[in-house]
Protein backbone atom coordinates (compact mmCIF):
# COMPACT_ATOMS: atom_id res chain seq x y z
CA UNK A 1 0.00 0.00 0.00
CA UNK A 2 2.79 2.43 0.49
CA UNK A 3 3.45 2.72 -3.05
CA UNK A 4 0.21 3.94 -3.53
CA UNK A 5 0.72 6.50 -0.42
CA UNK A 6 4.17 7.75 -2.19
CA UNK A 7 2.38 8.18 -5.25
CA UNK A 8 -0.57 9.94 -4.32
CA UNK A 9 1.85 11.94 -2.20
CA UNK A 10 4.16 12.68 -4.84
CA UNK A 11 1.59 14.01 -6.78
CA UNK A 12 0.19 15.97 -4.00
CA UNK A 13 -2.80 14.90 -3.42
CA UNK A 14 -4.35 13.36 0.04
CA UNK A 15 -5.64 9.97 0.17
CA UNK A 16 -6.45 7.88 2.88
CA UNK A 17 -7.77 4.12 3.69
CA UNK A 18 -11.57 4.09 4.00
CA UNK A 19 -13.86 1.83 3.99
CA UNK A 20 -14.76 -2.00 5.38
CA UNK A 21 -10.79 -2.45 5.52
CA UNK A 22 -10.46 0.24 8.52
CA UNK A 23 -13.35 -1.05 9.97
CA UNK A 24 -12.09 -4.91 10.42
CA UNK A 25 -8.96 -3.50 10.73
CA UNK A 26 -9.91 -1.41 13.98
CA UNK A 27 -11.84 -4.92 15.03
CA UNK A 28 -8.87 -6.91 14.86
CA UNK A 29 -8.56 -8.81 11.67
CA UNK A 30 -5.14 -9.29 10.02
CA UNK A 31 -4.38 -7.05 7.11
CA UNK A 32 -3.11 -10.39 5.21
CA UNK A 33 -6.91 -11.12 5.34
CA UNK A 34 -8.44 -8.17 3.55
CA UNK A 35 -9.18 -8.75 -0.13
CA UNK A 36 -10.23 -5.93 -1.15
CA UNK A 37 -8.79 -2.07 0.04
CA UNK A 38 -11.04 0.88 -0.96
CA UNK A 39 -8.84 4.28 -0.61
CA UNK A 40 -10.61 7.77 -0.98
CA UNK A 41 -8.63 10.87 -2.36
CA UNK A 42 -8.74 14.64 -3.19
CA UNK A 43 -7.98 14.24 -6.85
CA UNK A 44 -10.37 14.01 -9.60
CA UNK A 45 -10.77 10.07 -11.20
CA UNK A 46 -8.57 10.50 -14.43
CA UNK A 47 -5.90 12.07 -12.67
CA UNK A 48 -6.17 9.02 -9.77
CA UNK A 49 -6.00 6.56 -12.57
CA UNK A 50 -2.71 8.48 -13.99
CA UNK A 51 -1.12 8.43 -10.90
CA UNK A 52 -1.61 4.91 -10.12
CA UNK A 53 -0.18 4.34 -13.58
CA UNK A 54 2.68 6.21 -12.81
CA UNK A 55 3.55 4.33 -9.73
CA UNK A 56 3.69 1.19 -12.59
CA UNK A 57 0.75 -0.47 -11.01
CA UNK A 58 -1.98 -2.92 -12.97
CA UNK A 59 -4.71 -0.45 -13.30
CA UNK A 60 -8.31 -0.63 -14.91
CA UNK A 61 -11.18 1.49 -15.17
CA UNK A 62 -14.09 0.56 -12.46
CA UNK A 63 -15.94 3.60 -13.08
CA UNK A 64 -14.56 6.75 -13.89
CA UNK A 65 -17.61 8.51 -14.62
CA UNK A 66 -18.73 7.44 -11.09
CA UNK A 67 -15.12 8.55 -9.73
CA UNK A 68 -13.42 5.58 -9.09
CA UNK A 69 -10.33 4.20 -10.66
CA UNK A 70 -9.10 0.64 -10.26
CA UNK A 71 -5.53 -0.92 -9.40
CA UNK A 72 -4.24 -4.54 -8.39
CA UNK A 73 -1.55 -4.96 -5.63
CA UNK A 74 0.69 -8.00 -6.75
CA UNK A 75 2.41 -10.13 -3.87
CA UNK A 76 3.14 -13.27 -2.25
CA UNK A 77 0.06 -15.31 -1.30
CA UNK A 78 1.21 -15.65 1.89
CA UNK A 79 0.59 -11.91 2.02
CA UNK A 80 -3.07 -12.21 1.06
CA UNK A 81 -2.33 -11.06 -2.18
CA UNK A 82 -2.70 -9.92 -5.01
CA UNK A 83 -5.38 -7.34 -3.36
CA UNK A 84 -7.88 -5.08 -5.04
CA UNK A 85 -7.73 -1.59 -4.72
CA UNK A 86 -10.29 1.12 -5.61
CA UNK A 87 -9.34 4.70 -5.31
CA UNK A 88 -12.46 6.99 -5.48
CA UNK A 89 -12.14 10.75 -5.38
CA UNK A 90 -14.20 12.23 -2.17
CA UNK A 91 -18.07 12.44 -2.29
CA UNK A 92 -20.23 14.97 -0.79
CA UNK A 93 -23.29 12.93 -1.90
CA UNK A 94 -24.28 10.17 -3.53
CA UNK A 95 -28.19 9.17 -4.72
CA UNK A 96 -29.90 6.29 -6.77
CA UNK A 97 -32.68 6.99 -8.73
CA UNK A 98 -36.11 4.63 -8.63
CA UNK A 99 -34.59 1.45 -9.95
CA UNK A 100 -31.04 1.70 -10.79
CA UNK A 101 -27.86 0.35 -9.84
CA UNK A 102 -26.28 3.68 -10.69
CA UNK A 103 -25.42 6.13 -8.46
CA UNK A 104 -25.80 9.91 -8.89
CA UNK A 105 -22.16 11.25 -7.83
CA UNK A 106 -21.36 15.18 -6.57
CA UNK A 107 -17.85 15.73 -5.84
CA UNK A 108 -16.68 16.62 -2.24
CA UNK A 109 -13.59 18.71 -1.21
CA UNK A 110 -12.48 17.38 2.15
CA UNK A 111 -12.31 13.67 3.91
CA UNK A 112 -15.36 14.66 6.45
CA UNK A 113 -17.74 15.11 3.85
CA UNK A 114 -16.92 11.55 2.18
CA UNK A 115 -17.40 9.85 5.73
CA UNK A 116 -20.58 12.21 6.27
CA UNK A 117 -22.46 10.89 3.13
CA UNK A 118 -21.61 7.17 4.26
CA UNK A 119 -24.39 4.99 5.70
CA UNK A 120 -23.05 3.63 9.19
CA UNK A 121 -20.65 4.71 11.23
CA UNK A 122 -18.56 2.09 11.68
CA UNK A 123 -18.10 2.23 7.82
CA UNK A 124 -16.97 6.29 8.16
CA UNK A 125 -13.92 5.60 9.35
CA UNK A 126 -10.47 6.57 7.68
CA UNK A 127 -6.61 6.11 8.01
CA UNK A 128 -3.87 7.62 6.70
CA UNK A 129 -0.92 6.34 5.86
CA UNK A 130 0.84 6.08 9.37
CA UNK A 131 -2.44 3.93 10.84
CA UNK A 132 -3.61 6.54 12.51
CA UNK A 133 -7.73 7.15 12.42
CA UNK A 134 -9.92 9.59 11.57
CA UNK A 135 -13.36 9.09 13.26
CA UNK A 136 -15.18 11.82 13.20
CA UNK A 137 -18.45 10.16 13.37
CA UNK A 138 -17.92 8.34 16.65
CA UNK A 139 -17.78 4.49 14.72
CA UNK A 140 -14.53 3.47 16.70
CA UNK A 141 -17.12 3.82 19.83
CA UNK A 142 -19.67 1.78 17.93
CA UNK A 143 -17.48 -1.07 17.26
CA UNK A 144 -16.34 -1.79 20.25
CA UNK A 145 -20.10 -1.07 21.60
CA UNK A 146 -21.13 -3.79 19.42
CA UNK A 147 -23.74 -1.52 17.46
CA UNK A 148 -25.10 -0.11 14.13
CA UNK A 149 -25.84 3.74 13.73
CA UNK A 150 -26.33 6.30 10.76
CA UNK A 151 -24.49 8.93 10.08
CA UNK A 152 -26.65 11.52 10.16
CA UNK A 153 -30.40 11.55 10.34
CA UNK A 154 -31.67 8.08 9.78
CA UNK A 155 -35.19 8.76 8.28
CA UNK A 156 -32.93 10.97 6.03
CA UNK A 157 -30.47 8.39 5.70
CA UNK A 158 -32.85 5.31 4.74
CA UNK A 159 -34.66 7.60 2.38
CA UNK A 160 -31.73 8.38 0.33
CA UNK A 161 -31.15 4.94 -0.41
CA UNK A 162 -33.50 2.32 1.05
CA UNK A 163 -30.93 -0.34 0.00
CA UNK A 164 -29.61 1.02 3.71
CA UNK A 165 -32.47 -1.18 5.44
CA UNK A 166 -31.13 -4.18 3.69
CA UNK A 167 -27.58 -3.63 4.59
CA UNK A 168 -28.29 -3.21 8.13
CA UNK A 169 -29.41 -6.72 8.18
CA UNK A 170 -26.00 -7.73 6.13
CA UNK A 171 -24.60 -6.10 8.66
CA UNK A 172 -26.39 -7.59 11.76
CA UNK A 173 -25.21 -10.86 9.97
CA UNK A 174 -21.64 -10.61 9.24
CA UNK A 175 -20.84 -8.69 12.48
CA UNK A 176 -23.59 -10.06 15.11
CA UNK A 177 -24.46 -6.25 15.74
CA UNK A 178 -27.59 -4.87 16.97
CA UNK A 179 -29.26 -1.91 15.35
CA UNK A 180 -29.95 1.58 17.50
CA UNK A 181 -33.83 2.02 18.31
CA UNK A 182 -33.58 5.02 16.30
CA UNK A 183 -32.63 3.21 12.89
CA UNK A 184 -35.37 -0.23 13.69
CA UNK A 185 -37.77 2.49 13.51
CA UNK A 186 -36.87 4.80 10.81
CA UNK A 187 -36.07 0.96 8.83
CA UNK A 188 -40.05 -0.07 9.70
CA UNK A 189 -41.23 3.20 8.65
CA UNK A 190 -39.11 3.16 5.14
CA UNK A 191 -40.17 -0.46 4.77
CA UNK A 192 -41.82 0.03 1.64
CA UNK A 193 -39.55 2.13 -0.27
CA UNK A 194 -37.45 -0.99 -0.38
CA UNK A 195 -39.50 -1.25 -4.08
CA UNK A 196 -37.79 1.62 -5.67
CA UNK A 197 -34.58 -0.64 -5.24
CA UNK A 198 -33.46 -2.11 -8.33
CA UNK A 199 -33.95 -6.35 -7.44
CA UNK A 200 -30.28 -6.79 -8.88
CA UNK A 201 -29.38 -4.67 -5.49
CA UNK A 202 -31.40 -6.35 -3.35
CA UNK A 203 -29.69 -9.82 -4.92
CA UNK A 204 -26.30 -8.51 -3.85
CA UNK A 205 -27.57 -7.69 -0.10
CA UNK A 206 -29.64 -10.82 0.34
CA UNK A 207 -26.67 -12.79 -0.61
CA UNK A 208 -24.21 -11.41 1.40
CA UNK A 209 -26.74 -11.38 4.45
CA UNK A 210 -27.07 -15.14 3.94
CA UNK A 211 -23.49 -16.35 4.00
CA UNK A 212 -22.48 -14.11 6.85
CA UNK A 213 -22.28 -16.04 10.40
CA UNK A 214 -25.17 -14.51 11.99
CA UNK A 215 -27.78 -14.87 9.16
CA UNK A 216 -30.78 -15.58 11.23
CA UNK A 217 -30.09 -12.19 13.25
CA UNK A 218 -30.05 -10.30 9.67
CA UNK A 219 -33.61 -11.96 8.69
CA UNK A 220 -35.65 -11.56 11.99
CA UNK A 221 -34.42 -8.09 11.57
CA UNK A 222 -35.80 -7.63 7.99
CA UNK A 223 -38.91 -9.64 9.16
CA UNK A 224 -39.19 -7.38 12.07
CA UNK A 225 -39.40 -4.02 10.36
CA UNK A 226 -41.41 -5.12 7.81
CA UNK A 227 -38.81 -5.64 4.64
CA UNK A 228 -38.95 -8.86 4.10
CA UNK A 229 -43.16 -9.07 3.40
CA UNK A 230 -42.28 -6.80 0.30
CA UNK A 231 -39.27 -8.52 -1.55
CA UNK A 232 -40.02 -12.80 -0.10
CA UNK A 233 -43.78 -12.66 1.06
CA UNK A 234 -43.28 -16.35 0.76
CA UNK A 235 -40.78 -16.40 3.58
CA UNK A 236 -42.81 -14.45 5.87
CA UNK A 237 -45.79 -16.67 4.97
CA UNK A 238 -43.99 -18.74 7.15
CA UNK A 239 -43.84 -16.66 10.23
CA UNK A 240 -46.37 -17.84 12.90
CA UNK A 241 -48.17 -20.30 10.12
CA UNK A 242 -47.60 -23.16 12.84
CA UNK A 243 -49.94 -20.57 15.23
CA UNK A 244 -52.63 -21.58 12.94
CA UNK A 245 -53.21 -25.15 12.58
CA UNK A 246 -55.78 -26.72 13.99
CA UNK A 247 -52.96 -29.29 15.45
CA UNK A 248 -49.51 -28.91 16.36
CA UNK A 249 -46.54 -28.94 14.35
CA UNK A 250 -42.81 -27.43 14.36
CA UNK A 251 -42.75 -23.25 13.62
CA UNK A 252 -41.78 -23.54 9.84
CA UNK A 253 -39.55 -19.93 10.41
CA UNK A 254 -38.04 -21.06 13.34
CA UNK A 255 -36.84 -24.35 11.35
CA UNK A 256 -35.95 -22.40 8.38
CA UNK A 257 -33.60 -20.43 10.21
CA UNK A 258 -32.12 -23.53 11.63
CA UNK A 259 -31.56 -25.19 8.62
CA UNK A 260 -29.54 -21.49 6.95
CA UNK A 261 -27.43 -21.79 10.07
CA UNK A 262 -26.56 -25.21 9.83
CA UNK A 263 -25.97 -25.19 6.27
CA UNK A 264 -22.06 -24.48 5.09
CA UNK A 265 -21.93 -20.34 4.28
CA UNK A 266 -22.44 -20.92 0.14
CA UNK A 267 -24.82 -18.94 -1.43
CA UNK A 268 -26.57 -21.57 -3.11
CA UNK A 269 -27.14 -23.95 0.43
CA UNK A 270 -28.22 -20.68 2.21
CA UNK A 271 -30.58 -19.62 -0.66
CA UNK A 272 -31.93 -23.13 -0.24
CA UNK A 273 -32.23 -23.17 3.04
CA UNK A 274 -34.56 -20.41 3.19
CA UNK A 275 -36.74 -21.04 0.58
CA UNK A 276 -36.79 -25.33 0.77
CA UNK A 277 -40.07 -24.98 2.92
CA UNK A 278 -42.24 -21.91 1.67
CA UNK A 279 -44.89 -24.70 -0.40
CA UNK A 280 -45.46 -26.22 3.17
CA UNK A 281 -47.95 -22.85 3.64
CA UNK A 282 -50.07 -23.96 0.25
CA UNK A 283 -49.86 -27.69 0.54
CA UNK A 284 -50.91 -28.14 4.92
CA UNK A 285 -53.29 -30.73 5.26
CA UNK A 286 -54.49 -32.55 8.71
CA UNK A 287 -55.59 -35.84 8.07
CA UNK A 288 -56.38 -37.92 10.96
CA UNK A 289 -55.28 -35.26 13.38
CA UNK A 290 -52.04 -35.43 11.86
CA UNK A 291 -50.48 -32.49 9.70
CA UNK A 292 -49.32 -33.18 6.47
CA UNK A 293 -47.30 -31.39 3.63
CA UNK A 294 -47.46 -33.66 1.13
CA UNK A 295 -45.75 -32.47 -2.17
CA UNK A 296 -44.71 -29.38 -0.53
CA UNK A 297 -41.15 -29.75 -2.34
CA UNK A 298 -42.43 -29.48 -6.19
CA UNK A 299 -44.64 -26.39 -4.73
CA UNK A 300 -41.43 -25.05 -3.08
CA UNK A 301 -39.49 -25.75 -6.13
CA UNK A 302 -41.65 -23.46 -8.15
CA UNK A 303 -41.92 -20.87 -5.78
CA UNK A 304 -38.29 -21.00 -5.77
CA UNK A 305 -37.97 -20.10 -9.50
CA UNK A 306 -40.18 -17.26 -9.13
CA UNK A 307 -37.99 -15.95 -6.37
CA UNK A 308 -34.86 -16.74 -8.15
CA UNK A 309 -36.60 -14.58 -11.47
CA UNK A 310 -37.24 -11.70 -8.92
CA UNK A 311 -33.66 -11.21 -7.56
CA UNK A 312 -32.28 -12.19 -11.01
CA UNK A 313 -30.31 -15.23 -9.89
CA UNK A 314 -27.81 -16.31 -12.67
CA UNK A 315 -28.59 -19.84 -14.07
CA UNK A 316 -26.50 -21.52 -12.61
CA UNK A 317 -27.28 -20.51 -9.15
CA UNK A 318 -30.88 -20.79 -10.08
CA UNK A 319 -30.43 -24.44 -11.46
CA UNK A 320 -28.82 -25.63 -8.20
CA UNK A 321 -31.04 -23.76 -5.78
CA UNK A 322 -33.96 -25.22 -7.68
CA UNK A 323 -32.79 -28.76 -7.51
CA UNK A 324 -31.92 -28.81 -3.98
CA UNK A 325 -35.61 -27.37 -2.94
CA UNK A 326 -36.71 -29.67 -5.67
CA UNK A 327 -35.10 -32.44 -3.86
CA UNK A 328 -34.14 -31.97 -0.48
CA UNK A 329 -36.37 -34.67 1.22
CA UNK A 330 -35.04 -37.62 -1.25
CA UNK A 331 -31.92 -38.16 0.52
CA UNK A 332 -33.78 -39.01 4.10
CA UNK A 333 -35.87 -41.96 2.24
CA UNK A 334 -32.36 -43.99 2.45
CA UNK A 335 -32.66 -46.83 4.66
CA UNK A 336 -29.21 -49.73 4.75
CA UNK A 337 -31.46 -52.12 2.75
CA UNK A 338 -31.27 -49.99 -0.17
CA UNK A 339 -29.11 -51.71 -3.22
CA UNK A 340 -26.29 -50.53 -5.07
CA UNK A 341 -28.94 -50.02 -8.32
CA UNK A 342 -30.83 -47.70 -5.48
CA UNK A 343 -28.12 -45.39 -5.31
CA UNK A 344 -27.21 -45.44 -8.45
CA UNK A 345 -30.41 -44.26 -9.42
CA UNK A 346 -30.83 -41.65 -6.79
CA UNK A 347 -27.67 -39.81 -7.77
CA UNK A 348 -29.30 -40.14 -11.28
CA UNK A 349 -31.60 -38.51 -10.62
CA UNK A 350 -30.43 -35.57 -8.13
CA UNK A 351 -26.99 -34.54 -10.64
CA UNK A 352 -25.62 -32.32 -11.64
CA UNK A 353 -26.34 -31.54 -8.34
CA UNK A 354 -26.17 -34.65 -5.79
CA UNK A 355 -23.48 -34.04 -3.28
CA UNK A 356 -25.27 -30.53 -3.25
CA UNK A 357 -28.45 -31.87 -2.15
CA UNK A 358 -26.66 -34.31 0.02
CA UNK A 359 -24.99 -31.83 1.69
CA UNK A 360 -28.56 -30.11 1.95
CA UNK A 361 -30.23 -32.59 3.24
CA UNK A 362 -28.03 -33.03 6.47
CA UNK A 363 -28.19 -29.57 7.56
CA UNK A 364 -32.02 -29.81 7.14
CA UNK A 365 -31.65 -32.48 10.48
CA UNK A 366 -33.08 -29.70 13.02
CA UNK A 367 -35.18 -32.31 15.58
CA UNK A 368 -34.94 -30.35 19.24
CA UNK A 369 -34.16 -34.60 20.16
CA UNK A 370 -30.62 -34.84 19.67
CA UNK A 371 -30.50 -38.92 19.85
CA UNK A 372 -32.95 -38.23 16.43
CA UNK A 373 -31.00 -35.33 14.65
CA UNK A 374 -27.91 -37.73 15.13
CA UNK A 375 -29.80 -40.66 13.58
CA UNK A 376 -30.87 -38.46 10.79
CA UNK A 377 -27.75 -37.50 9.92
CA UNK A 378 -25.57 -40.84 9.92
CA UNK A 379 -28.04 -42.06 7.67
CA UNK A 380 -27.18 -39.86 5.02
CA UNK A 381 -23.35 -39.81 6.26
CA UNK A 382 -23.85 -43.90 5.29
CA UNK A 383 -24.91 -42.55 2.23
CA UNK A 384 -22.72 -39.88 0.93
CA UNK A 385 -19.91 -43.13 1.85
CA UNK A 386 -21.70 -45.47 -0.36
CA UNK A 387 -22.07 -42.82 -3.26
CA UNK A 388 -18.30 -42.15 -2.77
CA UNK A 389 -17.62 -46.29 -2.73
CA UNK A 390 -19.31 -46.72 -5.83
CA UNK A 391 -17.41 -43.83 -7.23
CA UNK A 392 -14.04 -44.92 -6.27
CA UNK A 393 -14.83 -48.48 -7.55
CA UNK A 394 -15.77 -46.44 -10.76
CA UNK A 395 -19.87 -48.55 -10.38
CA UNK A 396 -22.02 -45.45 -9.60
CA UNK A 397 -22.31 -43.62 -13.02
CA UNK A 398 -22.70 -45.61 -15.79
CA UNK A 399 -20.48 -45.36 -18.77
CA UNK A 400 -21.15 -46.32 -22.35
CA UNK A 401 -18.25 -46.45 -24.53
CA UNK A 402 -17.73 -43.74 -27.29
CA UNK A 403 -18.87 -44.53 -30.78
CA UNK A 404 -21.16 -47.31 -29.53
CA UNK A 405 -24.29 -45.89 -31.52
CA UNK A 406 -22.26 -46.76 -34.94
CA UNK A 407 -21.18 -50.67 -33.48
CA UNK A 408 -24.91 -51.28 -32.99
CA UNK A 409 -25.76 -50.00 -36.15
CA UNK A 410 -23.14 -52.44 -37.63
CA UNK A 411 -23.63 -55.32 -35.68
CA UNK A 412 -27.68 -55.57 -36.27
CA UNK A 413 -27.84 -53.68 -39.40
CA UNK A 414 -30.05 -50.99 -38.43
CA UNK A 415 -30.75 -47.42 -39.25
CA UNK A 416 -29.68 -44.50 -37.02
CA UNK A 417 -32.85 -43.54 -34.98
CA UNK A 418 -35.35 -44.05 -31.96
CA UNK A 419 -34.32 -47.83 -31.75
CA UNK A 420 -30.49 -47.15 -31.30
CA UNK A 421 -31.47 -44.98 -28.28
CA UNK A 422 -33.75 -47.27 -26.94
CA UNK A 423 -30.66 -49.91 -27.33
CA UNK A 424 -28.20 -47.77 -25.27
CA UNK A 425 -31.01 -46.65 -22.93
CA UNK A 426 -31.90 -50.29 -22.08
CA UNK A 427 -28.08 -50.73 -21.86
CA UNK A 428 -27.54 -48.15 -19.49
CA UNK A 429 -30.53 -49.57 -17.37
CA UNK A 430 -28.68 -52.89 -16.81
CA UNK A 431 -25.40 -51.34 -15.41
CA UNK A 432 -27.34 -49.16 -13.28
CA UNK A 433 -29.10 -52.85 -11.92
CA UNK A 434 -26.04 -54.34 -11.89
CA UNK A 435 -26.16 -56.64 -14.58
CA UNK A 436 -23.82 -55.00 -16.77
CA UNK A 437 -20.58 -53.80 -15.82
CA UNK A 438 -19.89 -50.10 -16.71
CA UNK A 439 -17.06 -48.68 -18.81
CA UNK A 440 -16.31 -51.65 -20.46
CA UNK A 441 -15.24 -52.30 -24.59
CA UNK A 442 -18.21 -51.89 -27.35
CA UNK A 443 -17.97 -55.79 -28.15
CA UNK A 444 -18.86 -56.64 -24.57
CA UNK A 445 -22.12 -54.66 -25.44
CA UNK A 446 -23.15 -55.90 -28.41
CA UNK A 447 -22.71 -59.52 -27.00
CA UNK A 448 -24.76 -58.57 -24.06
CA UNK A 449 -27.54 -57.73 -26.83
CA UNK A 450 -27.50 -60.94 -28.62
CA UNK A 451 -27.50 -63.20 -25.59
CA UNK A 452 -30.66 -61.10 -24.09
CA UNK A 453 -31.88 -59.26 -26.91
CA UNK A 454 -34.48 -56.22 -25.92
CA UNK A 455 -38.19 -55.88 -27.56
CA UNK A 456 -36.66 -53.36 -29.44
CA UNK A 457 -34.21 -55.55 -30.84
CA UNK A 458 -36.48 -58.42 -31.47
CA UNK A 459 -39.04 -56.24 -33.38
CA UNK A 460 -36.22 -55.72 -35.92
Amino acid sequence: MQRIFDAFNAAGKELYLVGGAVRDLARGVAMVELDDLDFCTNARPEHSLAILKGAGLTTYDVGLRFGTAGAVLDGPASGGFPKDCQVTTYRSEESYHQGSRKPEVTYGDTIEQDLGRRDFSINSIAMNESGEYHDPYGGLDDLKAGVLRVVGDPMETLAEDPLRILRVGRFMSKLGFDPVDALKEAAAERASWIMEISRERWFMEMSKLLVGPHPGKGLRFLEEVGVLAYILPEVTALVGFHESSPTHHKDLWAHTIGVIEQTEPERAQRWAGLLHDVGKVETREVVGGVPTFRGHEEVSARQTEEVAQRFTFDNGLRAEVCAIVENHGRPATYGPGWTDAAVRRLVRDLDPHAMATLRFARADCTSSIEERRAMARARIDELVGRIEGLERAEALRPRLPTGLGNTLMEAFTLRRGPVIGELMKGLTERIMDGVLESGREAGYYVEELRRDPPEALRGE
